[in-house]
């Protein structure tokens, strides 16, 4: 194990920010990658240093995991003055969306611009464009680099951007990890980590609107360190996860998930003392530094160290996929057993509260289908709702396999990719019951030939059929649960086979659970029709209570919160699970419970609120940003006025933030609109510029005056000398 160790020195370099591959250093990575090949951790395979998209070759290529560098046509290219960097640093971390020239300017100089910095601004744009297409011609329409109505834009069609290479990497690890392949985990994760140099768009990390995407890539490159380590534990490497891990930790200590992985691998590797140890310090540094206690994990690892339980110890990954629902879900790897649900990620989330009535429900149902009245439940909610903790919690109490398969928000999946997991899961769950031909065909790879694509995209009867009549049969001895987790994500396909698989049911010991967000209930239409022969039973999850809301923040603190603070953060965030959890994190960090009215919109709230704004279509980022800045009650032709927006495109955008959950009519005043949550107006109004928000002030309040006049003119009253301000 010594070599490998050694090995994994030389590979630890792809992962450090702040160090690149090039020449003899990535000469070392492959030879490193040969060495631990030899004890069969990774596969050989170079990551490549530069590269665009698989199947098309992008325009420019842009380094951003650090600070930013720009390719043209595979080779570097200066990009000239400091503020020419941070233009193209801010374009590249919005690339795809509209960056205003507001922002801009507030962001190059730093919120005092000078009377020429439009002008200025023009001619860092125009250099950047010569520098990014050298051969366009004079005169013709810029692709990269495009202007808009209100700034600029660098076209997401026509770059490659390593972050997004990042972000798929941990997505394909992390899916490996669910199908319990932990070698190709471990390769996709190094690919992933690979590409970080520093810290992202490190030009401008300090500006509000990129503040939140350099939080979430920080925070994602941590859990895939955590998650890479977590595969060479699966994979036995024991010795050279200890390496890892305590290097990790170090910089990491209040980080529980490391430290278990800490824990574990030193018990694995006979040294119990040292393991005991990790656990007492962790113990110790959340008493002094935040005043809580471990989590219940880390507190049942302890004892199961003192016990030498035989859970703890190393299996091979066969092994490990077949391991009973209650070994994943309290076991210290959790690793998303093939008939166990996803465990958590972190401490807030581990922690469940209320849906009392929803847990009662299923449960019902999976009576029903041990009696052999096969069920079919829908959940949906809003994004945050907590619809997969609920699944996970149910998974976890349920007693019987459950089978489980998600669907990526980030990845094209090709097509049954989500029956795939499904159907994995259960073949490791019955290793004695082969699946039909045409079953293991798509689990071999059949499907994905070419030929065989189509049929499976257009519907494969024969296929469907045997998926059916496979998971009715496992279900002959005893009750099983299917849960699809995200369906709104699927492939057609998937969808499809949902349809057919419902038909199955009744008649079966199948509890089939689906989860998709309630907003996007729109392009389930044909799916939801179809499956109403099956009369399944639908549970919409809405906001924790006052009384939740209480529980949760107690159990996140580790102490009592008053009534007052629970109904102050039930009030700003409508009761979304994910929501109050982000809040109570950063107020118990903050020390400052009581002040759940006043504190800012966490990073990750404001991120989930933009991009759901971003999913509505035309003007309605503009729309609501400028509702945002009048209040949280609004009037629409106030607003639309503001906005330059015709009342009747105004009115189409609001159906649209309606149906996505973000605002509400006014049942009592016609015209006027309700932002559903606090957080969601607070988010927006953050994200608009302090000098926009000013001027956005004095015309919502002249908008406001002229509406009222309109109002009194038309009810025969004379004008008033002021108007009120909405």
């Amino acid at each position: 194990m010594a070599t490998g160790n050694k090995a994994l020195s030389g590979l630890r370099c792809c992962a450090e920010p702040g160090i690149r591959l090039s020449g003899r250093a990535h000469h070392d990575e492959h030879n490193a990658r040969r060495n631990l090949a030899a004890f069969g951790l990774c596969t050989v395979t170079e990551i490549p240093l530069a590269g665009g998209r698989a199947g098309r070759r992008a325009m420019a290529e842009f380094h951003a995991l650090g600070p930013v560098e720009a390719l043209v046509s595979g080779r570097m290219v200066g990009l000239g003055t400091p503020k020419q960097r941070t233009l193209l640093a801010l374009l590249v971390s919005q690339a795809g969306r509209t960056v205003t020239t507001d922002v801009i300017l507030e962001a190059l100089w730093e919120g005092s611009p000078p009377p020429s910095a439009m002008t200025s601004l023009q001619a860092y744009v125009a250099k950047l464009r010569k520098v990014l297409e050298p051969g366009r011609a004079p005169r013709t329409q810029a692709t990269v680099l495009r202007t808009c109505a209100r700034g600029y834009v660098l076209d997401a069609g026509a770059v490659d951007v390593d972050v997004h290479r990042f972000v798929a990497h941990a997505e394909a690890g992390r899916q490996a990890r669910d199908r319990a392949d932990p070698q190709q985990a471990l390769h996709e994760f190094d690919a992933g980590l690979a590409l970080w140099r520093g810290q992202p768009f490190a030009e401008v990390s300090g500006v509000p609107c990129v503040v939140p995407e350099v939080a979430r890539l920080e925070e994602m490159r941590l859990s895939v360190v955590e998650m890479r380590c977590a595969a060479l534990l699966a994979l036995g490497a024991h010795e050279v996860a200890v390496a890892e891990l305590r290097a990790f930790v170090k910089s990491n200590p209040l980080r529980e998930y490391g430290c278990e992985l800490l824990s574990l691998a030193l018990y694995r590797a006979g040294r119990q003392a040292d393991a005991l140890e990790v656990l007492r310090t962790i113990q110790a540094s959340l008493s002094e530094e935040l005043g809580v206690d471990p989590t219940l994990r880390l507190q049942h690892m302890r004892q199961q160290i003192l016990n030498q339980d035989p859970a703890l110890d190393w299996q091979p990954a066969s092994a490990l996929a077949v391991r009973s629902a209650t070994v994943g879900a309290e076991g210290s790897l959790s690793p998303h057993a093939a008939v166990a649900s996803p465990p958590a990620d972190g401490t807030a989330e581990d922690v469940f509260v209320g849906r009392e009535a929803e847990v009662r429900q299923l449960t019902e149902a999976l009576a029903a289908a041990e009696a052999c009245r096969g069920q079919v439940v829908m959940v949906s909610g809003e994004p945050g709702a907590g619809k997969t903790s609920l699944l996970r919690r149910f998974a976890e109490r349920s007693g019987v396999p459950v089978f489980w398969g998600t669907c990526a928000e980030h990845i094209a999946a090709p097509p049954l990719s989500l029956w795939e997991q499904v159907l994995r899961a259960a073949d490791a769950a019955f290793p004695h019951r082969p699946a039909p031909e045409p079953v293991a065909e798509l689990l071999n790879g059949a499907a994905q030939q070419p030929t065989v694509g189509m049929e499976v995209a257009d519907g494969n009867p024969r296929l469907f059929d045997a998926i059916g009549r496979h998971l009715t049969a496992l279900s002959g001895s005893g009750a099983l649960v299917v849960m699809l987790d995200h369906v709104h994500r699927a492939d057609p396909a998937s969808l499809r086979m949902l349809v057919h698989l419902a038909e199955f049911v009744p008649r079966s010991r199948l509890l089939l659970i689906a989860s998709y967000r309630s907003d996007e209930a729109p392009i389930l239409a044909g799916t939801l029709a179809g499956l109403s022969g099956a009369q399944p039973t639908r549970m919409e999850l809405r906001g924790l209570t006052p009384r939740d809301t209480r529980a949760l923040a107690g159990a996140i603190v580790g102490s009592e919160v008053s009534i007052r603070t629970a109904e102050g953060l039930c009030a700003r965030s409508g009761g979304n699970p994910f929501f109050l959890r982000e809040m109570i994190k950063l107020l118990a960090g903050e020390q400052r419970l009581d002040e759940s009215r006043t504190a800012p919109v966490p990073v990750p709230v404001r991120e989930v609120v933009l991009h759901r704004v971003e999913r509505l279509p035309g003007p309605a980022a503009e729309l609501l940003a400028v509702a945002a800045v009048a209040g949280q009650h609004f009037d629409v032709e106030v607003v639309a006025d503001v906005a330059s927006i015709e009342i009747d495109t105004a009115l189409a955008v609001l159906d649209s933030a309606i149906a996505a959950g973000l605002i509400d009519e006014d049942k009592q005043r016609l015209g006027w609109f309700r932002f559903t949550d606090a957080l969601v107006a607070e988010a927006l109004y953050e994200t608009t510029g302090r000098m926009r928000r000013g001027r956005l002030h004095l015309r919502i309040e002249a908008a406001a005056g002229r509406a009222w006049a309109t109002e009194r003119a038309a009810a025969g009253l004379a004008p008033a000398a002021t108007a009120p301000r909405t």
